[in-house]
């Protein structure tokens, strides 16, 4: 039986296991002309003897950089823990308050080998001090300078990518004239990122059309075969610039191995896309995902390096240095190394933007050891107003100064329909202006949307904004009255002529804290550990995950926000936010696990019924081809929330799922747990549970036949305390009692 290599990177053992590679080591096959690469389906798409020969060389000459930086990965996480524990321990001996500058944290401390494993190395690292003669970066292409209002999703299809190359042309039903008026004679366009990480479910047929759609952009031969009506064709002019966003450095690919190692995914995505683009330079702009600091930025750099070095060797006209980066700024490490990331990335570094829910989602994972953190909750509409307004600065202040692009987050709200004067529209364009209002009053470049909707619109707001800081603020008040009724009108010019909020000084103690918003109390929207939020969470988190486990990595999930029912586009990230949430609040005895557990198995039989009402509707519908994913979703959220030892990142349980063994499996789970038992199992008290409310979802559901549509409250008690006769392993196991 076929093992892994002894020389592979141990980093992905969490991914995929020895147990799971050896299941389905026999499915594998030698790819000809490609010596030592082995696939589970034949080369195909941007796939070929040469680009795979080129991807196997990239790897082998990378491979142990790679290796060293996530073996350093996994030294860093067990001192963050170990310290952030005791660092608590100590706070509460002393009686020190979470909001006190003398509550001892992290920030700084050294490890064995004299590294600083979080914090800052300098003294201005939020803020340019020309005196120090940091360095520029390497002058910006003429494709990349201006604005960057930039839409954000995958390629996977044709229709999408069209879509998405013609957003600046997708105008609103009866758009108002000034919207045409500011976009006349602007030069600019949109950009797209084309996502390959947080919006996609990895799988390899996704992949390789997600490569080919892409690359045709660039060549302008995308074209959908079957349309009739011809809807689907590449305008003439002012077509999206696409920036590919190539997976993070944590995930292997579960398809292609090189001498019994898994490929790492970002290596695949990467590789194959410069092999087929190397002499078109607007395709050479690349968003980096995840990284951590500037041992990571330093592999990247080299990986670039090779890459291009290789590339060379191939085509003798190629010139080094081509490549630039977007460097996605999510993780509470990287903010403090800002400037020698830079510095490490040079040539290649062109600007950052800021993934603010991978970036909350880190910090709570983190912070995971100490019970006083707490996590912005999810409810909260402004959650970018009044909690990422340091790093907004940072951008700006070290970024922007040095030359870079510097762009800001994902607005990720979007209306329920096409009603531009409905109560849906209208509070998500109201919170559109106030999202981008805030970020170009913190001088950044741009922003993300998650709708090629609203591209065109943000496109006139920047303009609008632009003629507004000169003082002709004519145009931003037409734009606003102009889109908005009057209801809401006010309110968004009040904000726009309002002050920002006020950060803390970089001077302050908490000031380190609070870049990382790692120095928020107790929410006066909602509690954390509030039923609503655990619920509102859980009602997300299995739609989410049933979704991507379908194939599809982003949806937009119906939510209520600013009293108005509206959608909010999920990804990965936002999943990934919303289980360290609930996580903590389980894990640090705040909510008690049976609660979660009972509301778990409410929003379950609430998809599995479609209870939608006006306030809360089910988006992922309970059908045929999904039918078999909820009852994997549901235990795959538990576990994630549950687990007293919980996987980093959520893709360790969930890629898996994207063989194609487990794909076509009747019964999914069963299936996964024949690759690996150990990797899937869940706590036996949880287990348990799950089977008496699985009973009793069997008897409500039953019930539906007969239009009884209410969850039987009584039934489930009984159920309960009929489990909770049984003595079996007590809930208090889980917060270790």
């Amino acid at each position: 039986m076929k093992k892994l290599s002894e020389e592979r990177i141990r980093y992905y053992d969490d991914y995929l296991s020895e147990e799971i590679y050896q299941k389905i080591s026999g499915q594998l096959k030698s790819i000809n002309g490609v010596e030592g690469l082995e696939m589970t389906a034949e080369p195909r798409g941007l796939e070929n003897t040469k680009s795979l020969q080129f991807l196997c060389r990239l790897f082998e000459c990378v491979h142990p950089h790679l290796k060293q930086v996530l073996n350093q990965r996994i030294e860093d996480r067990k001192f963050i823990d170990d310290r952030v524990k005791a660092l608590y321990e100590t706070n509460t001996e002393l009686g020190l308050d979470y909001f006190s500058t003398d509550y001892e944290s992290i920030m700084g401390l050294q490890d064995a080998k004299g590294r600083t494993v979080i914090g800052p190395l300098l003294d201005d690292y939020c803020t340019f001090d020309a005196s120090k003669e940091h360095a520029k970066v390497a002058p910006v292409p003429e494709y990349l300078q201006g604005n960057h209002v930039t839409l954000f999703g995958p390629p996977d299809t044709k229709k999408m990518a069209i879509n998405a190359m013609n957003s600046f042309h997708r105008k609103l039903q009866d758009e108002p004239k000034v919207v045409e008026e500011l976009l006349k004679g602007n030069n600019e366009f949109p950009k797209w990122g084309a996502d390959d990480e947080d919006s996609k479910t990895p799988m390899h047929d996704d992949l390789v059309s997600a490569g080919e759609n892409l690359t045709h952009c660039f060549t302008k031969e995308i074209k959908v075969d079957d349309d009739p009506k011809g809807k689907y064709k590449l305008q003439a002019e002012k077509l999206a610039l696409p920036i590919k966003r190539f997976p993070g450095l944590a995930l292997p690919s579960f398809f292609a191995f090189y001498k019994d190692q898994p490929i790492p995914l970002h290596l695949y995505d990467f590789a194959l896309h410069f092999f087929a683009n190397w002499n078109r330079n607007e395709a050479l702009v690349f968003y980096v995902p995840k990284l951590e600091n500037e041992e990571e930025a330093r592999y990247i750099r080299s990986m670039l390096e090779t890459a291009e070095t290789l590339m060379k060797e191939i085509h003798p006209e190629y010139e080094m240095g081509t490549i630039r980066l977007m460097i996605v700024l999510e993780n509470p490490r990287a903010v403090f190394r800002v400037h020698e990331m830079m510095d490490e990335l040079y040539p290649y570094f062109a600007g950052m933007s800021l993934g603010w829910h991978d970036y909350l989602g880190s910090a709570a994972r983190l912070f995971k050891e100490d019970p006083n953190y707490r996590i912005p909750v999810k409810a909260d509409p402004d959650i970018v107003i009044k909690y990422i307004k340091g790093s907004h600065d940072l951008l700006a202040n070290v970024v922007g100064p040095r030359g870079g692009i510097k762009v800001g987050g994902m607005y990720g709200i979007l209306p329920l329909d096409n009603d531009r004067w409905g109560d849906s529209f209208q509070a998500t364009l109201k919170g559109f202006f106030r999202d981008v209002i805030t970020q170009m009053k913190r001088d950044l470049t741009g922003y993300w949307v998650a709708h090629p909707d609203f591209v065109r619109i943000g496109m006139a707001i920047v303009e609008a904004w632009k003629l507004y800081a000169k003082d002709d603020k004519q145009p931003l008040y037409d734009l606003i009255s102009g889109l908005l009724r009057d209801d809401y009108q006010n309110e968004v010019v009040d904000f726009l002529e309002g002050a920002d909020i006020e950060g803390l000084d970089p001077k302050d103690p908490l000031y380190p804290r609070s870049l990382i918003v790692a120095d928020v109390g107790e929410s006066n929207i909602i509690q954390n550990n509030d039923p609503e939020e655990i619920r509102y969470n859980v009602f997300q988190s299995l739609q989410y995950i049933t979704d991507w486990l379908s194939g599809n990595g982003c949806v937009a999930l119906p939510a209520f926000v600013s009293g108005s029912s509206v959608r909010v586009m999920d990804d990965l990230a936002t999943a990934e936010r919303s289980r360290w949430e609930v996580w903590h609040e389980l894990y640090h005895s705040r909510f008690e696990l049976n609660d979660f557990l009972k509301i778990a198995f409410e929003e379950f039989n609430f998809i599995r019924k479609d209870l939608s009402n006006e306030k809360k509707i089910v988006q992922v519908k309970w059908n045929a081809n999904n039918e078999k994913w909820y009852p994997v979703a549901l235990r795959l959220m538990i576990k994630l929330m549950t687990d007293r030892e919980p996987v980093e990142f959520a893709t360790q349980l969930l890629l898996p799922f994207t063989l194609d063994k487990i794909q076509k499996s009747e019964k999914p789970w069963e299936a996964i747990q024949e690759l690996d038992d150990k990797k899937y199992q869940i706590d036996p008290y949880v287990e348990r549970f799950i089977y008496y409310f699985e009973r009793c979802a069997e008897v409500n559901f039953a019930s539906s036949m007969a239009k009884d549509l209410v969850f039987e409250e009584k039934k489930c008690e009984e159920l309960i305390k009929s489990f909770q006769k049984e003595e079996i392993i007590p809930a208090a196991s889980f917060h270790g009692d």
